[in-house]
């Protein structure tokens, strides 16, 4: 359906695909160009929720638009005062789990949902990362764990609400591991409008 200037044109109740995008540094992107704008940036992550799915969506009035995920559905940051806050400014909550995947990505697996951590937080986290008897461990044994496998060491990850196991999980497994859908795409519109 379009509208007379060509333009696609949805009915009020029917789910949007294809047109929102959320990078792994947890920037908005409409049709592949950054939301600069910041009344429009706190609208989407004021707006921006999972549905029954595991699907994550912007309610934009009557609208939803689905958001297609590079990685995480929210990009965590290391606030000044140590606390971990999603790209949304929302606080993550609980950390039930960290993972780490075959390129060192540390995810972690919180009450508010999967966090991609923010590059500029990793040095700081990887100080808290012990082995099963509470000692530092070293980049020999974070390798070891992002390489996977049965050799794979017993870490965990310090953090103020407690120590969290540090496991890892392939990009891939993330979604499936952690109860979410990369892609949206307009197959999961479809069925939503029949």
């Amino acid at each position: 359906m379009t509208n007379n200037s060509g333009i696609p044109a949805w009915a009020p109740d029917q789910p949007v695909s294809g047109w929102l995008r959320l990078t792994a540094r947890g920037v908005w992107l409409i049709r592949d160009a950054p939301v600069e704008h910041p009344a429009l940036r706190a609208h989407l992550n004021r707006h921006y929720f999972r549905d029954a799915e595991g699907r994550y969506c912007v309610q934009n009035g009557a609208q939803v638009v689905f958001v297609r995920l590079d990685y995480t559905p929210y990009v965590i940051h290391l606030a000044a005062g140590g606390d971990l806050v999603a790209h949304t400014g929302q606080p993550v909550g609980e950390v039930r789990a960290a993972c780490l995947d075959e390129q060192g990505t540390l995810t972690l697996l919180t009450t508010l949902g999967a966090g991609r951590v923010d590059e500029t937080a990793l040095d700081q986290l990887a100080e808290r990362v012990r082995d099963a008897d509470g000692q530092l461990v070293d980049d020999v044994a974070l390798t070891a764990l992002m390489q996977g496998g049965e050799a794979a060491p017993v870490l965990f990850l310090h953090l103020p609400g407690g120590r969290v196991p540090l496991e890892y999980c392939p990009s891939e497994a993330l979604p499936a591991r952690a109860g979410f859908v990369r892609d949206p795409g307009q197959a999961y519109a479809d069925k939503d409008r029949s």
